[in-house]
């Protein structure tokens, strides 16, 4: 299973999620979810940090195929 998604699912609020993450990367709800729900992995390296810093996952942990 895919970390990030894993994560998200075992959130209480994960509109306050999403939301921060938006604000951090300046990405689209949509975009932001398409990372988390479709395993897609963000273009710009920045976006991955962020996703990383505010799930506590490494990097290279966020995704299975990694």
């Amino acid at each position: 299973m895919i970390m990030l998604r894993k994560y998200y699912d075992g959130l209480v609020n994960k509109t306050s999620f999403v939301n921060e993450v938006c604000y951090k990367t300046g990405r689209s709800a949509a975009t932001v979810r398409n990372w988390i729900k479709y395993g897609m992995k963000p273009a710009d390296s920045k976006d991955v940090d962020v996703l990383s810093d505010v799930t506590g996952i490494p990097v290279d942990k966020l995704w299975d195929n990694e």
